[in-house]
Formats: C-alpha cells, sequence, structure tokens
C-alpha cells in the first residue's frame, strides 16, 4: 500500500519542479532579490550562471522524483486491485 506521505512528495515535487525548471532565472533572482534584503543598494541584482544551473537542475529532479513516486503508487495500487 502506497502511504500518504509518498504521494505528498509526489505531488510536492509536480508542484514546485517545473517552475523551476521552466523559469530557472527568474526564480534565481527573486531568491536573490530576498537574499540583498538590508544590504546597501549596489545596483540591479542578477544570480551568478551557477544558481541559474542548480534551479533548473533541482526542479528537473523535483519532477522526476514526483513523477516516479506517484507512478510507483499507481503502478503499486494498479497490481495490487488487478
Amino acid at each position: 500500500m502506497c502511504s500518504g506521505e509518498v504521494v505528498a512528495w509526489g505531488v510536492l515535487g509536480l508542484v514546485f519542479g517545473p517552475p523551476m525548471a521552466k523559469w530557472p532565472y527568474k526564480l534565481a533572482r527573486w531568491q536573490e532579490m530576498w537574499d540583498a534584503i538590508g544590504r546597501k543598494p549596489s545596483g540591479r541584482v542578477e544570480p551568478a550562471g551557477w544558481n541559474v544551473a542548480l534551479t533548473r537542475a533541482i526542479g528537473i529532479a523535483l519532477s522526476v522524483v514526483g513523477v516516479g513516486f506517484l507512478v510507483s503508487c499507481v503502478g503499486l495500487q494498479m497490481l495490487v486491485s488487478g
């Protein structure tokens, strides 16, 4: 039987993963803007290239894990019931 925790992690992966993979620059920039709060203004805040790449990689990984968890639960349910 598939636990609710596995389903919850799968759903969270599918909620947060695709936006991180599709818009990594915007999300990394948003994070940098939050990090810059309280600092002296020195122009526009730009994320580093590695930060954008890491955001995209984590988004892809979250999406894959989310799909994997949900597919494993659905497949397990189909095997048990059928």
